[in-house]
């Protein structure tokens, strides 16, 4: 008898494990093909390091809005490209405003993700679900 719950037990396990399995790599490629949809919308040259999701309803909006419009200007072009959910006048303003910055249009790509940040780094990514907490922490 003790193997028998053994051996279910072990077979529920398993189970679990390649659910868990299916569901990353399945995550995996939705991020893998938002991040290339996003590079193709780009008019950046280099490779996309750092993609931002902003909705402007967020009540963090504000407090990102000034993070990115503060950010000194460079030579090597926009630091974050920000996938912003809002009416196009206000992306427009945005863009003038954040001049370090590229602004897509969130309409344009096929994603229901609101908020958060996508680092890419040699092939690999990270997620970070707290956008004004991963800006406010890497300007300083």
């Amino acid at each position: 008898m003790s193997n028998l719950l053994f051996l279910c037990n072990l077979v529920w396990f398993l189970a679990c494990v390649l659910l868990l399995f299916i569901q990353k790599r399945k995550e995996r490629d939705e991020v893998t093909a938002l991040i290339g949809e996003i590079k193709r919308l780009s008019s950046r040259q280099r490779s996309v390091t750092r993609i931002l999701f902003v909705d402007y309803k967020d009540p963090a909006f504000q407090k990102i809005d000034s993070l990115l419009s503060t950010s000194a200007d460079g030579p090597d072009g926009p630091d974050y490209i920000v996938v912003i959910d809002a009416p196009s006048w206000l992306i427009a303003a945005r863009e003038k405003k954040w001049t370090r910055h590229e602004a897509i249009d969130a309409r344009m790509i096929a994603s229901t993700r609101k908020s958060g940040v996508i680092v890419t780094r040699g092939g690999k990514y990270a997620v970070y679900d707290e956008a004004a907490a991963y800006l406010a922490y890497t300007s300083s």
